[in-house]
């Protein structure tokens, strides 16, 4: 049975520009995962491994270390393989191979192989013209920092581009109840923190904001000076405030699907663990174990009961029989089920964890 064990809070020494927006939303998260050493408790979709190799690939094109289709396909192979050796580590092999796990593998692959062409067919770079990959920028006072992933200087202009594996955009209803796509906005405060960075490593903002996705679309930013200022201050209070928050003891969560439903603390996290007692519309349970009953056909049924209701979570392997049963009374939480159409109704799948 997993186990989270005694947390020992930790302050955060620097926050990231990609950590800032979940941040803003859950402190308590970020707190979670660094007095966990960013260890996740609870995998991921197939899906965001495959983003994890297809950027390290962008990487790679960006640096000119990818510069034909034979490198391109060694280097694929060597990632994907990297990746799934570290998911078997980690005991996640129920994603393995993730070309038979992620929806539309080959689509993604060859949007990925684009991105070389477009480098390989490009003209003589211009020698006024100087491009950084994966450059490191932090504040001044070093609390906040990141890697950005591309940054085009040339004698009057300079771009920052970031690349993106999944959709950069989402819909927005508009005021006149108008449907309108719009770039996301922690990607937004994103770029704009990677802005004041590349303000205080330079002395001047850059003159273009971009995020790229892997079909290739180039999505610009609006921004301005004050606003990279304002959401740089908004950073650093946010960390003070949170590590604030060890010395005195006062921890808040703000238990949401938006901020809960993919996040990878879930197991530690004393409100969520509190909240999901009362509301179920997540797809985890928390109760005393009543009773397990393995069936001839070799699944296994486990019976949980919160209060005044009873939870059902059918369809566990037969090999996990004697660690549940040996859990009769005993408080657990199960996350990543799959809901029943009849309430209550829960069915175990591959990812699915129990902690103590």
């Amino acid at each position: 049975m997993n186990q989270v064990g005694k947390i020992n809070f930790k302050k955060i020494q620097r926050i990231s520009p990609s950590q800032f927006f979940s941040m803003k939303n859950c402190a308590y998260k970020s707190l979670l995962a660094e007095a966990m050493n960013k260890k996740a408790l609870l995998p991921v979709s197939a899906n965001a491994y495959y983003g994890t190799v297809l950027h390290k690939m962008l990487e790679l094109i960006s640096k000119g270390q990818i510069r034909n289709e034979d490198d391109f396909n060694t280097t694929f192979q060597e990632q994907i393989k990297l990746m799934e050796e570290k998911l078997i580590i980690v005991g996640y092999d129920f994603f393995v191979p993730l070309q038979k796990k992620v929806k539309d593998f080959i689509m993604k692959k060859i949007l990925l192989k684009d991105h070389l062409r477009i480098v390989s067919e490009s003209p003589p770079r211009v020698s006024n013209t100087k491009f950084h990959s994966e450059k490191w920028y932090e504040s001044k006072d070093k609390l906040i920092g990141g890697k950005i992933d591309l940054v085009i200087e040339t004698e009057h202009e300079t771009e920052i581009l970031d690349f993106k594996t999944g959709a950069i955009t989402q819909d927005i209803l508009d005021d006149d109840g108008e449907v309108n796509s719009e770039v996301k906005a922690e990607y937004k405060e994103q770029l704009k923190l990677y802005a004041y960075l590349y303000f205080e490593n330079t002395g001047k903002f850059p003159t273009q904001l971009s995020l790229v996705d892997l079909a290739k679309q180039k999505f610009t930013v609006d921004f301005s000076e004050n606003e990279c200022n304002t959401i740089f201050g908004e950073a650093k209070s946010l960390l003070n405030t949170t590590n604030n928050c060890i010395d005195k003891g006062t921890f808040t969560a703000n238990p949401t699907e938006a901020n809960c439903k993919y996040c990878l603390y879930r197991p530690a996290c004393s409100f969520y663990l509190k909240h999901i007692e009362t509301d179920n519309s997540f797809n985890d349970v928390s109760g005393s174990v009543q009773k397990v009953v393995k069936f001839q056909n070799g699944n296994v049924s486990l019976y949980l009961e919160s209060g005044d209701k009873t939870y059902t979570v059918s369809n566990f392997p037969m090999e996990k029989f004697d660690e549940l049963n040996s859990s009769k009374n005993k408080k657990i939480n199960v996350f990543n089920l799959r809901k029943e159409s009849r309430e209550f109704f829960y069915s175990a799948i591959k990812t699915t964890i129990v902690y103590e």
